[in-house]
């Protein structure tokens, strides 16, 4: 499975629609995925009225400059069509790193609030 920073780079046509479509963007769409990009993303699943709302940690971390993967490509957990390519993701910051995030944290914890989905 792509994440979303991997779907953006599979098909531009794609993406383009996608922009106008979902995000309501009326300009050319970036060619990488950008963080705003990845949030606004992560935001619609979020407000979906389904019960749950799954994310990849790679997908989470997009959402940052700071805590995203510089290559996308990285963030890929497994490629079928690659025989030495099984379950190779590693996050790329320890938890400790993680849980002093502060301005990831509360952007996450923001966005969750804002959807209902935490009280």
């Amino acid at each position: 499975m792509s994440t979303i920073r991997g779907w953006w780079q599979e098909d531009q046509a794609r993406d383009q629609r996608f922009f106008v479509h979902e995000l309501g963007q009326y300009v050319h769409p970036p060619v990488d995925c950008e963080p705003w990009i990845v949030r606004s993303i992560i935001r619609q699943h979020l407000q979906s009225p389904a019960m749950w709302s799954v994310f990849q940690l790679q997908d989470l971390l997009a959402m940052s400059a700071d805590l995203r993967q510089s290559d996308a490509t990285e963030e890929r957990i497994n490629e079928p069509s690659n025989p030495k390519h099984y379950w190779r993701y590693r996050m790329p910051l320890s938890l400790e790193q993680l849980m002093i995030s502060y301005g990831f944290n509360e952007m996450l914890s923001d966005m969750l609030m804002d959807s209902g989905r935490k009280q």
